[in-house]
């Protein structure tokens, strides 16, 4: 088909979405499959249809502006269509700009198989509002992030017989229903990245606390720093609150050798490093370097943008949904979690 007609055809699907609300048919004539293959796209049929059939199917439904008719659907699949997501109140906090594009990572994942993500959260006890949550079934699955490993909430659901799956590791004896990045192995290609662009001094900024991810960063970075003949000694190494941060920042370059680059745990820790580096009036990129860890809108909207270490978020939101659905679809699925590699975002900091 020509360019031609096909502008002719979206602009003939744009008429039709301006006078009535667009219908399963429409979007089956648009993507040229049968209304049978898009109802198996839309409740996730995978042995039914080809990537490539899901593709057109999903770009026809996006041209159209179309919305499944979620009741029906319901009482077709006795299925909520909704998938729950669990958020601490720190993630929710307006400063966590990782936050938010995961969750959009996370919504633009669901749609594509027809679900919708309920956000939630919880005041003291997360645990009660899990349970509310099981037993009224407003939910077919899961999803729950800023795992500690041997996870209370993941005991309840895995009692539960609800699927789940957690973004982030989970004990051995819990199922390995998770996804995740490998944090050592993405500082220490940082590492590599910066020592090639002839960096030599190092200092490392982190949060403070004991999650394992938070150690696997700074494991990383002095593995990095040994695989390049490097160490780093106690006094190279800092982590602690924002507040703390801001005054070791200050200190480390009032002094007379000072680093080369400052790598953070983080963007929204680099982003403090950068504010402290152009207070004392130093040129973040030229007088010295800065890098961050998760490739977010925080680092897009420093100036200079952020170098860093990109977690690449649709990858996990879509691995975390694919697993939701073989969950939904066919109860426990026995699958080792699944690790996913990390990039390097060069911004102008580093």
């Amino acid at each position: 088909m020509s360019d031609t007609a096909n502008r002719g055809k979206m602009a003939g699907a744009n008429d039709r979405r301006s006078t009535r609300r667009p219908s399963i048919d429409d979007v089956a004539k648009l993507a040229g499959v049968s209304r049978q293959t898009v109802s198996n796209v839309l409740n996730g049929r995978k042995d039914y249809f080809s990537t490539q059939t899901q593709a057109r199917v999903t770009a026809a439904m996006e041209t159209l502006s179309y919305q499944p008719n979620r009741a029906a659907q319901t009482l077709r699949s006795r299925r909520s269509m909704q998938i729950g997501y669990h958020m601490s109140g720190e993630e929710l906090e307006t400063v966590k700009g990782f936050t938010l594009s995961f969750l959009q990572a996370l919504i633009k994942a669901a749609a594509r198989h027809g679900y919708q993500i309920l956000v939630f959260t919880h005041t003291d006890d997360p645990l009660p509002v899990f349970t509310e949550l099981i037993a009224r079934g407003n939910v077919d699955a899961l999803i729950v992030s800023e795992s500690q490993v041997d996870d209370p909430r993941v005991r309840l659901l895995a009692q539960s017989k609800l699927p789940f799956v957690s973004f982030g590791r989970l004990a051995p004896d819990l199922p390995q229903q998770w996804v995740d990045i490998d944090n050592a192995d993405g500082m220490a290609m940082l590492m590599d990245h910066l020592v090639g662009k002839g960096y030599r001094r190092f200092s490392y900024i982190g949060a403070e606390g004991e999650e394992y991810w938070k150690r696997e960063r700074l494991q990383g970075f002095k593995r990095g720093l040994g695989q390049h003949g490097l160490n780093s000694t106690d006094e190279d190494v800092f982590q602690g609150s924002d507040n703390a941060i801001r005054e070791h920042v200050r200190r480390i370059l009032s002094q007379p050798h000072r680093p080369d680059a400052i790598v953070t745990s983080s963007d929204s820790i680099a982003a403090v490093v950068v504010n402290v580096c152009h207070y004392l009036g130093l040129r973040v990129g030229q007088d010295i370097a800065v890098t961050g860890f998760d490739g977010g809108a925080m680092g897009l909207i420093s100036e200079p943008t952020i170098t860093s270490v990109r977690i690449p978020l649709e990858k996990v939101a879509s691995e975390l949904i694919d697993r939701c659905q073989a969950e939904i679809d066919g109860g426990p699925t026995g699958h080792p979690g699944i690790l996913i590699p990390t990039e390097i975002f060069q911004g102008g900091s580093a």
